[in-house]
């Protein structure tokens, strides 16, 4: 049987810690947790709120457009009603990322 190389998530069976186990994962897919981007996919519940979290999601970061799919268009509408809080607080938190409008697709 071929021994597998991969760095191993406990040593001398002791468990690690979530934080580590989460940057072990962030590691092997390349994530870069201090990235605007990554930093904004990781908020954007508290972002957004509780009630449009599990309806809105983001997709892409075009230009200066955070593009989001809603599941119906009734919570597309919902978004957009809340566009210029949501830019907003983008702005505030990651000034760097330049986001200034949403478009919605469902």
């Amino acid at each position: 049987m071929a021994k597998d190389k991969r760095e191993r998530i406990c040593k001398e069976d002791e468990p690690l810690k979530g934080r580590d186990v989460l940057a072990l994962v962030l590691r092997r897919l390349s994530i870069d947790p201090d990235n605007p981007k990554t930093e904004l996919g990781f908020a954007w519940r508290e972002i957004v709120g509780e009630r449009l979290y599990p309806h809105v999601k983001i997709v892409d970061i075009k230009l200066n457009t955070l593009v989001l799919r809603a599941d119906h268009p009734s919570w597309a509408q919902l978004a957009l009603m809340q566009q210029r809080r949501i830019v907003a607080e983008l702005g505030r938190r990651y000034p760097t990322l330049g986001i200034k409008t949403i478009q919605l697709i469902t």
